[in-house]
C-alpha cells in the first residue's frame, strides 16, 4: 500500500516530557518554572549561535546555560548537581498518548520521521527505551547540517515525493512557524504554550495532545 505521507515529529517537549528535568531542578531548590527559564534561554543561544554561522550540540548549549539560569534564580549548586539535571535528558518519558499517536498514524499507512535539535543518537536511544523506535522510518538531527531549527534547512532534511503530504507535529509554536515557513502542512499541540502566536503563519491543525493531532492528520487526508 502506497505511503499516504510524511509526519515529522518534534521530539523534546513534544513526544517526550520535560517533567524529568524539572523534577531534578525543583530537587535542588529552584522554582517549578526554573525548566522554561532554563530551556528557554538554551534554544534563545542555540538558535543566535546558529543565526550567527556557528554552531553547538543542543546538549552542549544546555550544559552551558545552567549554571547561569542557577544564578539567575539565585539557587546555589555544585558540578555533581547540575550534570545529574542535565543527564535527566538522557531518561525523558514519551507524552501518555503518544503511543497512540503514533499507532493510529501507522495504521492508517502514514510513514514517521523523527526531526530534532538534539542529536540523532540521543534521540534513537529515547525512543528505544521508550519501545517507539519501531514506529520511526528516519531520525533527522540538526547536527546533520549545524543548523538550528526552525532554519529551512532543516526542514528541507525530510526526503519526499512532491505528491507527498507532508506535516509537522511539535508543541513549539516557533518549530511550527518554521515548518509552515518551509511549505509543511502543521499541527500545534497546546499542551506546553496554551495559545499559538498571532503574528506567526498560522497551523492546519490544533489540537490539545499527539493523540488528537493524529486523528486529524488522517481525518485532513
Amino acid at each position: 500500500m502506497t505511503s499516504k505521507g510524511i509526519v515529522v515529529f518534534d521530539i523534546i517537549g513534544t513526544c517526550f516530557s520535560l517533567e524529568k528535568p524539572r523534577q531534578r531542578l525543583v530537587e535542588l531548590g529552584a522554582p517549578t518554572h526554573a525548566l522554561e527559564v532554563w530551556f528557554a534561554q538554551t534554544l534563545r543561544d542555540a538558535f543566535a549561535l546558529s543565526h550567527a554561522g556557528s554552531y553547538q550540540p543542543l546538549k552542549e548549549v544546555l550544559e552551558a546555560e545552567l549554571p547561569r539560569t542557577m544564578k539567575l534564580l539565585s539557587v546555589d549548586t555544585n558540578a555533581t548537581q547540575l550534570s545529574h539535571v542535565v543527564k535527566s535528558f538522557a531518561e525523558l518519558e514519551l507524552q501518555p498518548d503518544a503511543l497512540e499517536a503514533f499507532q493510529i498514524l501507522t495504521k492508517a499507512n502514514w510513514q514517521l520521521v523523527a526531526l530534532t535539535n538534539g542529536s540523532e543518537d540521543s534521540t534513537r536511544k529515547l525512543l528505544e527505551r521508550a519501545n517507539a523506535i519501531q514506529y520511526f522510518s528516519n531520525i533527522l538531527s540538526c547536527d546533520a547540517i549545524q543548523k538550528t531549527k526552525p532554519h529551512p534547512d532543516v526542514y528541507a532534511m525530510v526526503e519526499r515525493d512532491t505528491q507527498d503530504d507532508v506535516w509537522m507535529v511539535a508543541a513549539h509554536a516557533w518549530d511550527i512557524a518554521g515548518a509552515a515557513r518551509a511549505g509543511l502542512k502543521t499541527a500545534f499541540i497546546t499542551q506546553q504554550e496554551k495559545e499559538y502566536l498571532a503574528v506567526y503563519p498560522q497551523p492546519t491543525a490544533i489540537a490539545e495532545n499527539l493523540a488528537e493531532a493524529a486523528i486529524r492528520i488522517v481525518e485532513a487526508s
